[in-house]
């Protein structure tokens, strides 16, 4: 499967392979930073389920004191 084209030129096989390298870690890059981002969301989205942020006391805490 062919991702992309070269359309004008005649590259030699250094060049397509140092544009092939570019682009894979310029894609890398961007599939990291994105990752990264989509976790954090997943994290600070998490934090309103701990228990500790419970504002309600437990089951039988009026007993107490």
């Amino acid at each position: 499967m062919t991702c992309w084209r070269i359309t004008g030129g005649t590259p030699t096989a250094q060049e397509t392979a140092a544009l092939t390298a570019v682009l894979t870690a310029v894609l890398a890059r961007h599939t990291a930073a994105r990752e990264e981002a989509q976790a954090a969301e997943g994290a600070a989205a998490a934090c309103w389920h701990r228990p500790h942020r419970n504002p309600h006391p437990p089951a039988g805490a009026w007993r107490t004191g």
